[in-house]
């Protein structure tokens, strides 16, 4: 058993996993995120054991130096209050920032995809931050290979500072099975091909770019319908167009979904769909594909380690709302395809995507960190 310091953004479904098999393992794990979010996207409580500490800021909004400065102090405070013997901090240009800050060692970074692909490259501050981040860190692990190679390429890590961990899905829950919601029947859309999108309505998410292609969509095939799950900050937006194209009867929108319940959404639909600028190993995508839906996604990044055009999903380039539309006209028109394609996906995320297997490539990360680990006092 370790004492291990969990420093993140905020808290999301993919902080309750992680912290879940820390303490499922027995690590003593404290969970400190960096800012006080009034919108929560995961809404279990912590795992039970998991201890919380204050967040660092109440700020949402951009840091200033002032804001860095004082989430520093609060940091080291915590540091010499807990002891830890290992930090896992991320995203890169958040807690792994903070975290490389600190001076603490052994520090292990997880990248959470867009941070080393995307926003390492908005700006030559967050170039630096990224750099100085990755060259103070002693192990980073990331979901793909596009983010194994770009993190190379921002720092001088050697091949076995880097662990790849394609995270994964819990396969138990995440399959294929009859909906509890039984949303076809009410909605009177049994008869209908449903397309499922998840990512929500922020920014890097390109929720319009979807609402385009869908529209394109109704020109040649009517009688597609799309639930779209999640919130955001472009939430007024994406009832804007829906109201000025009137798709209200055509498009379903039940907000935020608790993480468990998504298996449902999952199983109502016949096709996945995203259009997000960036994705690592996507999440989302894993768990369509564990319920045996194709999958139509960017071509970008590390979505193609995972899609096979013609195999298993379709392929389009980000932003492109004429060629996604295509894509989805496709796939609505070759059903035989789609099923083949979602047996194929099943059997990828049985081989490939099993989150309580792929653990344990983060637990021999902490465990080769702690055999030559060391604690600097700060």
């Amino acid at each position: 058993m370790a004492r291990i310091l969990y420093l993140t953004q905020g808290y999301t479904p993919h902080d309750w996993r992680f912290l879940s098999k820390l303490i499922e393992n027995a690590h003593e794990t404290w969970f400190l995120p960096c800012r006080a979010y009034t919108h929560r996207y995961e809404s279990r409580r912590l795992p039970q054991g998991v201890r919380e500490l204050p967040s660092l800021s109440t700020s949402e909004g951009t840091w200033g130096i002032s804001q860095w400065l004082r989430s520093l102090i609060r940091l080291r405070e915590n540091l010499r209050q807990i002891q830890p013997q290992l930090i896992h901090a991320g995203p890169v240009q958040g807690g792994g920032f903070l975290a490389a800050l600190s001076g603490f060692h052994p520090l292990l970074v997880m990248s959470w995809g867009s941070d080393v692909l995307v926003d390492a490259d908005r700006s030559a501050s967050l170039r630096w931050m990224t750099r100085f981040t990755l060259s103070r860190a002693d192990m980073v692990f990331g979901d793909c290979r596009a983010v194994q190679n770009r993190a190379v390429s921002l720092s001088s890590l050697k091949p076995d500072q880097f662990v790849l961990f394609p995270w994964g899905v819990e396969l138990t829950l995440f399959r294929p099975r009859p909906s509890d919601l039984q949303l076809r029947s009410k909605l009177g859309w049994d008869t209908n091909v449903v397309l499922l999108a998840t990512r929500g309505f922020q920014p890097i998410h390109a929720p319009l770019v979807l609402l385009e292609a869908f529209r394109h969509t109704l020109q040649s095939n009517p009688h597609a319908r799309l639930i779209f799950v999640g919130t955001g900050s472009l939430r007024p937006q994406v009832d804007a167009f829906i109201k000025d194209y009137a798709l209200s009867d055509k498009v379903y929108l039940p907000g935020q979904v608790l993480h468990p319940s998504l298996v449902d959404y999952f199983n109502e639909a016949d096709i996945y769909v995203s259009s997000t600028m960036s994705d690592g190993s996507s999440i989302s995508m894993l768990e369509a594909m564990a319920c045996g839906r194709p999958v139509i996604v960017t071509d970008g990044f590390g979505n193609p380690e995972w899609v096979k055009p013609g195999q298993n999903g379709w392929l389009y380039p980000a932003g492109d709302a004429g060629a996604l539309a295509l894509a989805i006209r496709e796939a609505i028109d070759h059903p035989a395809q789609r099923e083949t394609m979602g047996h194929r996906n099943r059997e990828l995320a049985l081989a490939k995507a099993n989150w309580d297997q792929n653990f344990n490539l983060l637990l021999s990360a902490y465990a080769r960190l702690l055999e030559g680990g060391r604690y600097d006092a700060v």
